[in-house]
């Protein structure tokens, strides 16, 4: 996903961190926000995979924009 639309990515990287910035604690730690490969991720879990640029990052944001969140 990187190589491809480098710019998309860099986009949605940038709203999901700026959606979690905003975010109340309880939903941070408690609701999921995407689940990958049939792991579920809460709001903390992705922010550490998008931060850390890991390909589960990638897909979680994938997941999200499907989804409309992005």
């Amino acid at each position: 996903m990187a190589e491809e639309g480098t710019g998309d990515y860099e986009q949605a990287r940038a709203k999901f961190l700026k959606i979690f910035a905003n975010m109340p604690e309880k939903i941070r730690s408690e609701d999921v926000a995407a689940v990958v490969d049939d792991k579920p991720y809460t709001w903390a879990n992705a922010a550490i995979e998008v931060k850390g640029n890991t390909d589960t990052g990638k897909k979680i944001l994938k997941s999200l924009q499907k989804l409309s969140i992005l």
